[in-house]
């Protein structure tokens, strides 16, 4: 029998389901779907995010569901994507993939985002987020990335949150080597929901918050209104939505980051 098993194995987490450890419905779950286009803006600086997405002339027809981006890649191609979160897994029957194709015949022409340019097929993917799957160690096995649910709310990022799950459970899993007792590894295994909750517990707490808001469409045209506008509030914002605060030390913008996820219950 091994001593420690990880399941890695994404979003689906085979293994984790088949030994009891199902996902909470009550945490966020999102939905994205990209394709890659030829662009003759593939190498702009920036990339373009789309808070409101439109069937039609911007301000003068019907809002779209979830936001959207395109995102230079180089080489002549474009990350092109959208992204809708509801703040409880429940099924949606939006057809993504038909809000997309709608959304590409109303994006500015100089992208060139034409279904000619479209390079490969349309993916879509569920986003399993703010720890929608616990525990993350017990009996042996450890969740890290996907498989525990831990793709952030407030941006859909889960790429750099699976690489440092995998650090954290390689520091505990080496750890637990190190003990000469049963008792003493397990001790040292148990640190690893302890890290990953004084990473991210607070943060993905405010994250739910912010997913409840913003997943009404009259709470989301007053912030970008109001906020968009606003170049201090728009600081915090950028640092709090992109995961880009410091945890310790940081400017004032960073302190107040902190102080918001010591207030509230980890996630």
């Amino acid at each position: 029998t091994a001593p420690l098993v990880i399941d890695a194995g994404g979003v689906s987490a085979r293994l984790a389901t088949a030994v009891g450890r199902t996902k909470n419905e009550r945490r966020p779950l999102g939905v994205a779907v990209r394709a890659y286009f030829r662009s003759p803006r593939a190498d702009d600086a920036w990339m373009e995010s789309h808070l409101e997405l439109w069937d039609g002339p911007a301000g003068a027809s019907e809002l779209l569901p979830g936001y959207g981006w395109i995102w230079p890649v180089g080489e002549g191609l474009v990350n092109v994507g959208l992204g809708s979160v509801s703040s409880r897994a429940a099924t949606t029957r939006i057809d993504y993939k038909s809000v997309f194709s709608t959304w590409m015949r109303n994006v500015p022409q100089s992208w060139g985002l034409t279904p000619d340019n479209q390079v490969g097929r349309l993916a879509s993917a569920a986003l399993p987020m703010a720890f929608n799957r616990k525990p993350h160690y017990a009996d042996g096995l450890m969740l890290l990335g996907d498989a525990g649910g831990m793709v952030s709310p407030f941006n859909g990022e889960g790429i750099a949150q699976a690489l440092m799950s995998g650090r954290l459970a390689a520091e505990a899993a080496a750890q637990a080597a190190a003990r000469s007792t049963a008792s003493g590894r397990e001790q040292a295994l148990a640190q690893y929901p302890r890290a990953l909750s004084a990473e991210m517990g607070g943060y993905y707490t405010l994250g739910r918050v912010f997913v409840s808001l913003i997943e009404h469409p009259e709470v989301m045209r007053l912030c970008t209104r109001h906020g968009l506008p606003r170049k201090h509030l728009m600081r915090i914002v950028t640092k709090l939505l992109s995961d880009g605060w410091e945890r310790r030390g940081g400017d004032s913008i960073d302190h107040f980051i902190q102080l918001l996820t010591r207030m509230v219950p980890a996630a």
